[in-house]
């Protein structure tokens, strides 16, 4: 696991290491995700979260700390690629792919453990309402390790975010 943490510390400071303008932001998050715990069918969740990110015309890396009324907690750092940027035309509408890791805490009765770390990718469309304010539609599928009873995460995600 600190290998996984070192290697993306690694890429998040050499992503913003040259010379590109930065765009710092702060947001809010609302997603429904299935958990697919092991002997039982899977349980939907839905969790609000705050978010801190920096964007480059290329890169974006976020910070998100995810809260749920049932018990679940995450925090993860994920490094997306806004790719074919000039295919659409439009600067308003920009698809991108991205990675991410983070660590998790879900209390359930039918679970031995309550805590683990998670990997895995995140597919979106970051959309641009306004000079300062964009909307994330994102897709995620993440799979969860060192959790007895959870294999994997996926679910999709709406995030609101403020340029400052």
């Amino acid at each position: 696991m600190l290998r996984v943490i070192v290697l993306f510390l690694f890429i998040f400071t050499s992503l913003f290491s040259e010379d590109a303008e930065e765009f710092p932001f702060i947001g809010v998050t609302v997603t429904t995700q299935s958990i697919d715990i092991q002997n039982t069918e899977n349980q939907n969740e839905t969790v609000g979260g705050l978010r801190y990110g920096r964007q480059t015309v290329d890169w974006r890396t976020m910070f998100t700390y995810q809260y749920g009324s049932s018990g679940y907690r995450s925090f993860s750092m994920e490094i997306d690629k806004i790719l074919m940027d000039e295919l659409f035309g439009m600067p308003e509408f920009r698809p991108y792919f991205g990675i991410s890791v983070g660590v998790l805490s879900y209390d359930n009765d039918t679970l031995n453990d309550s805590n683990g770390y998670f990997y895995g990718a995140n597919l979106g469309l970051i959309i641009y309402t306004t000079d300062t304010i964009d909307a994330d539609l994102s897709y995620h599928y993440h799979k969860v390790q060192s959790f007895d009873g959870i294999d994997h995460l996926q679910g999709g995600t709406l995030g609101f975010h403020y340029f400052y």
